[in-house]
C-alpha cells in the first residue's frame, strides 16, 4: 500500500511533468527533479553523513572537499620553515607569511635601504584551494572577504604573488571575493543581498549538494521512511548525475571546471544553477579565441575534454542538434567521491581499456622501453601535464586526450575575439556583455571594445534589458551624455550597477542633484556595496555636502574599516572643518593601510607646512618621491 506522503510526492512529480509537457512540449525527466525549485533548502554535508558515511569519509579527502577552510597550520599545505619574503618590484613591497601562536599572518612592508619605512600585518582568515596545486589566502572583516596578496604553489614548494597580481597588477588587500569566485571554490555561500563580497555564511569546502542539488526534500522523505529502489527507478527528490543526460552531467562539472568570463543571464545569480539544469540558462562562459594557436589554461578541463577523439567517437547521434547519446563523460574516469590522489593508474587505464580492449603493450605503437618507463600509464602520454598560461608555478594534465605530438600547445598572440563555450549561438546582449566585462575584468585590449561597439548596434534601445547593456558600453566609452539621454528616455527601473553608472555620468557633468538620486537608487538595492558608498561620499565632497559625506564615510567604516581612501577622505572632511588634529589622525590611519595614498600624503604635507614643521614636511616629501609608478597609476583623482 502506498503511504500518504508517497502519494503527495507522486502527485508533485505528476503536476511538474504535466506542466512541462503542456508548456514546452516533450522534455527529459531531468526537468522533474523536485529540488530544482529555489525554495528547496541546502542542508550541508553533515546531513548526508549519517546515511552515506562511506562516501562522506572519502569525499572530505578530495580536492573538492578540501577546497575552502579556516586558516590554520594544520589546514595549510605551505612551507613555513624556509620562508623567504616575496618581493613585488612594481610596488616595491615585500610579503612575509608568519605563524604566531598558531595564527597565520601576512606582513607587507617596504624598505628604504635597510630601514623599514612602511609595515602592515593582516590576519589570514581563510585558505582557498586543496593544496593539490595551490593554497591562496583571504582576509575577512564583518563578513567582507578579500584576497590576500600571497599564494603558496605546492608543486614548486614556493611562495609568490597570486595569479593576476603579477606585473604591476597587485591590488594588495583590496581584491574583492565575489560570488562568481566563491561559488566555485566552496559549497553554497550565502551572500548578503546588498553586497558584492559580504557573506552571511561560508561553508568549509565544496560539498555533496554541489553535484546532487539541495537535500531538504530528500532528507525529509527518507526520515518519513519513503525509500525509492534506485536500481529500478529514479528518486526525484535528489539528483543522481549518472541518471542525467551527458549534457547535464558535463554541465555540473563545467559549472566550475571551465575557464573564462561568465556572463549571467538577466535576473540570474551564480547560485541559481542546480544540478540537472541547463547551465547556459543561468550564464554563458566566454574565453579568448586566437588565429595562431590556443591558450592552455588551468581550469579548461570540460572544454578540452570535449575536443578529444575519445569523447567524439563515443557519440551516438548528432551533437549539433542535441539528439545524441554519449558514452564517455567526466565521471567515466573520475569518481567524485574519491580523491584523484587515491585513483591509481590501473583505474584510469581500465577506462581506456573499456574501448581499447587489447593489452596496452600490444595496441600501443610506442616503443616498449618508453611504455615501461611510463609504467604503462595511458594518461602520462595521452593527457600530458604542462604549465598553464594563467597560473604560474603549476602543471596540470591536459584533458584534451590525443596522440603524443598532436596539437602541441603554443602561446598565441593574434587575438580574434571571444568564443562562447557553453552555447553555440549566444544572444546578442550576452555577447556584448561578454566583451564589456572581459575588457573591464581581465584585459583592456582595444579589440574587445571594438567588438562590443559592433555588437551593440544590434541592441534595441526600446528593450529595458538592452538599455542597461548600452549604458554599460557608454560608461566604459566615457560617453556620459549618451548615458543621461538613455536614462531620461527610460521609465523602467534599473538594476543597481546601471543606477550607479548613471549616477557617475551625472557626476561627470557636475549635475550632483541627479547623481545623488541615482546613487540612492543603487544603494537602495545594494546597501552594503562598498564601492557605491565610497563613490557616493566622494560625490558629496565634490558638491560641498561635507556633513552627508562624513555620514557616508562613517557608515562605510562600520561595515569595513580597512580602506585607506575612506580614511583619507574623512581627513579631508576634518580639514574642511579646520580640525587639523583629527584630520592628521585620519590621514595617518590611511597611510598605515596604504603608504602611497596620495590624498593623505599631500594633505599631511599641507598640515606640516601650516604648522611650520619643516622636518616632517621633508619626511612626507621623501615618502611621495618613493611612490612607485605602478602605485601612481592606480590613484583616484584627489580632491583639493
Amino acid at each position: 500500500m502506498i503511504g500518504k506522503s508517497a502519494l503527495i510526492v507522486l502527485g508533485l512529480v505528476c503536476i511538474v511533468f504535466l506542466s512541462v509537457c503542456r508548456n514546452t512540449g516533450q522534455k527529459s525527466a531531468e526537468t522533474l527533479f523536485l529540488n530544482h525549485t529555489d525554495s528547496v533548502q541546502y542542508t550541508g554535508i553533515q546531513s548526508c553523513q549519517s546515511c552515506h558515511a562511506d562516501k562522506y569519509e572519502t569525499f572530505i579527502q578530495t580536492g573538492m572537499g578540501q577546497s575552502f577552510d579556516s586558516a590554520s597550520v594544520r589546514r595549510s599545505a605551505a612551507d613555513f620553515a624556509n620562508v623567504k619574503p616575496v618581493y613585488d618590484a612594481y610596488l616595491n613591497l615585500y610579503y612575509l607569511p608568519l605563524i604566531r601562536d598558531g595564527v597565520f599572518w601576512l606582513k607587507e612592508y617596504r624598505l628604504s635601504g635597510n630601514d623599514t619605512v612602511f609595515a602592515r600585518t593582516e590576519k589570514i582568515d581563510y585558505i582557498v584551494g586543496s593544496g593539490h596545486h595551490t593554497n591562496s589566502h583571504m582576509t575577512a572583516e564583518n563578513g567582507y572577504l578579500f584576497q590576500a596578496p600571497i599564494t603558496f604553489y605546492t608543486q614548486k614548494g614556493r611562495w609568490d604573488l597570486p595569479p593576476g597580481f603579477e606585473n604591476g597588477n597587485n591590488t594588495r588587500f583590496n581584491r574583492k571575493i565575489g560570488l562568481e569566485c566563491m561559488s566555485c571554490h566552496n559549497a553554497t555561500p550565502k551572500l548578503s543581498p546588498g553586497s558584492e563580497n559580504q557573506y552571511l555564511s561560508l561553508p568549509h569546502g565544496i560539498d555533496c549538494e554541489r553535484c546532487h542539488g539541495p537535500g531538504e526534500i530528500h532528507i525529509r522523505e527518507k526520515q518519513k521512511g519513503i525509500v525509492v529502489d534506485v536500481n529500478k527507478e529514479t528518486d526525484y527528490t535528489i539528483v543522481n548525475p549518472r541518471k542525467l543526460s551527458w549534457q547535464r552531467q558535463i554541465d555540473i562539472c563545467q559549472r566550475c571546471h571551465l575557464q573564462g568570463n561568465a556572463v549571467l543571464k538577466p535576473g540570474k545569480t551564480f547560485t541559481d544553477f542546480r544540478p540537472g539544469m541547463v547551465l547556459s540558462e543561468t550564464f554563458d562562459q566566454f574565453s579568448p579565441e586566437y588565429e595562431d594557436g590556443e591558450d592552455f589554461v588551468m581550469a579548461a578541463h570540460a572544454e578540452r575534454f570535449q575536443k578529444s577523439k575519445c569523447f567524439i567517437a563515443s557519440v551516438k547521434g548528432d551533437l549539433k542538434t542535441g539528439n545524441a547519446r554519449v558514452g564517455f563523460t567526466c565521471i567515466s574516469c573520475h569518481n567524485p567521491h574519491v580523491s584523484v590522489r587515491q585513483t591509481n593508474t590501473l583505474q584510469f587505464n581500465k577506462t581506456c581499456n573499456a574501448c581499447h580492449a587489447e593489452p596496452i603493450d600490444k595496441q600501443c605503437s610506442e616503443k616498449p622501453a618508453i611504455l615501461k618507463e611510463k609504467a604503462y600509464n595511458c594518461v602520462a602520454c595521452h593527457m600530458p601535464a604542462s604549465g598553464t598560461s594563467d597560473i604560474p608555478h603549476v602543471t596540470v594534465h591536459d584533458h584534451y586526450i590525443r596522440k603524443p605530438g598532436l596539437t602541441v600547445q603554443s602561446r598565441p598572440s593574434k587575438l580574434k575575439g571571444l568564443r562562447c563555450i557553453t552555447s553555440p549561438n549566444p544572444d546578442i546582449q550576452t555577447e556584448t556583455e561578454a566583451y564589456l566585462s572581459y575588457y573591464e575584468k581581465f584585459e583592456s585590449n582595444p579589440l574587445y571594445m571594438q567588438k562590443a561597439n559592433e555588437k551593440s548596434k544590434q541592441l534595441d534601445a526600446g528593450n529595458q534589458s538592452h538599455v542597461q547593456t548600452l549604458i554599460h558600453l557608454h560608461y566604459i566609452n566615457k560617453d556620459y551624455k549618451r548615458i543621461i539621454d538613455l536614462a531620461g528616455n527610460s521609465k523602467a527601473a534599473f538594476d543597481a550597477w546601471t543606477s550607479y553608472r548613471i549616477a557617475k555620468a551625472y557626476e561627470q557633468q557636475s549635475d550632483y542633484a541627479n547623481a545623488s538620486v541615482f546613487f540612492i537608487k543603487a544603494l537602495e538595492e545594494q546597501k552594503q556595496n562598498l564601492d557605491f558608498l565610497l563613490q557616493y561620499a566622494i560625490m558629496q565632497i565634490k558638491s560641498g555636502d561635507w556633513k552627508k559625506a562624513e555620514a557616508s564615510l562613517n557608515r562605510f567604516n562600520t561595515l569595513y574599516s580597512k580602506t585607506a581612501d575612506v580614511w583619507a577622505y574623512l581627513g579631508l572632511v576634518k580639514m574642511n572643518e579646520q580640525n587639523y588634529s583629527q584630520a592628521k589622525q585620519h590621514f595617518t590611519k590611511a597611510l598605515t593601510l596604504d603608504p602611497d595614498q596620495i590624498t593623505a600624503l599631500r594633505n599631511m604635507k599641507l598640515i606640516y607646512k601650516m604648522t611650520g614643521d619643516t622636518k616632517m614636511e621633508a619626511v612626507i616629501d621623501a615618502a611621495i618621491k618613493r611612490i612607485p609608478a605602478a602605485a601612481k597609476s592606480s590613484w583616484q583623482t584627489s580632491i583639493p
